[in-house]
């Protein structure tokens, strides 16, 4: 079946029969697609809203510790 004649339900049905371990390296390439459609919609949404570049680097830091944390939890199982 072609993926235009697959429906989103189809294919998470497919998905919710792999293991999770598939299910995990699935995740990830969908977040690595997605990250810069994301990351524009919220450069967008920001736009109007004053930050300071102090703020910006509070919030980076606590991100990448944040996505330190999740990389290291999912590289020991």
């Amino acid at each position: 079946m072609a993926p235009s004649q697959m429906s989103v339900e189809n294919v998470k049905e497919i998905i919710l029969k792999f293991p999770d371990e598939d299910k995990m390296i699935l995740l990830r390439e969908l977040e690595k697609d997605m990250f810069p459609k994301r990351l524009d919609m919220l450069l967008q949404d920001l736009q109007d809203v004053p930050l300071s570049n102090e703020e910006i680097n509070e919030e980076v830091e606590y991100v990448r510790k944040k996505r330190y944390k999740r990389q290291k939890y999912s590289s020991c199982n």
